[in-house]
């Protein structure tokens, strides 16, 4: 018999019984769900690249599925479906730097979203794609100071990242908005719950990351 953590029924207005199990791992479901966004995530990131020389980065549209991902499917899906789907546009679009680094800041983005905003009242939602906002900017904007200097990181913060990253957040909620009025089942999926303390490892723990991988670029002269 599955193991299970815990099980919850909603009966929908159309008298069907749905029923969410929630693992302590990764069943069939959520990696189902992680790949789809992975793709939609990089697909979304590709559509539209204009690239930044300053710091060899580009404008793109991606941020709306990586906080889309986080208010569909909760922070740990929001992580991996995010960070991943944004670090495999950046290797696809010839910015590979930049991917281990994306990884991270978009991972975190999407995992901040789905804590703060899943399966939430409107004002939860714009809490979290706010807070994932902040992510974004602040992290690449720490990351490319010691990489390209300030004035460049300034620049992109203010031009081609603030634009990016309110673009995002509008987008994703609106359609998670119109997602949850077309389809109310997506209500019934319900992740384990995340701890303040596990989302404070997550958010320390790529901070820490992210700065061993600017340190080891800074010593190898690689950007």
């Amino acid at each position: 018999m599955e193991s299970l953590v815990g099980l919850v029924e909603w009966r929908l207005t159309d008298g069907v019984t749905m029923r969410t199990v929630a693992r302590k791992g990764m069943g069939p479901r959520e990696v189902s769900l992680s790949a789809v966004m992975i793709a939609a995530t990089a697909t979304l990131t590709m559509v539209i690249s204009i690239p930044f020389p300053l710091t060899r980065g580009y404008f793109n549209l991606g941020d709306a599925m990586v906080m889309l991902s986080g208010l569909l499917l909760g922070a740990r899906l929001g992580w991996i479906a995010g960070g991943v789907g944004s670090a495999i546009a950046d290797v696809l679009l010839g910015y590979p730097h930049y991917a281990p680094m994306t990884l991270f800041i978009k991972g975190t983005e999407g995992f901040l979203a789905g804590w703060i905003g899943h399966n939430r009242a409107f004002p939860f939602r714009l809490t979290g794609v706010i807070a994932g906002a902040i992510t974004m900017l602040l992290g690449y904007f720490l990351v490319e100071t010691p990489l390209y200097g300030i004035g460049p990181a300034i620049l992109e913060l203010s031009t081609v990242n603030i634009v990016q990253v309110f673009a995002g957040a509008i987008t994703s909620l609106m359609l998670i908005g119109v997602l949850l009025r077309a389809y109310p089942a997506i209500r019934s999926y319900a992740p384990p719950p995340v701890s303040k303390r596990s989302a404070a490892a997550v958010i320390v723990v790529s901070a820490l990351v992210l700065a061993a991988i600017v340190g080891f670029y800074v010593t190898r002269g690689i950007g």
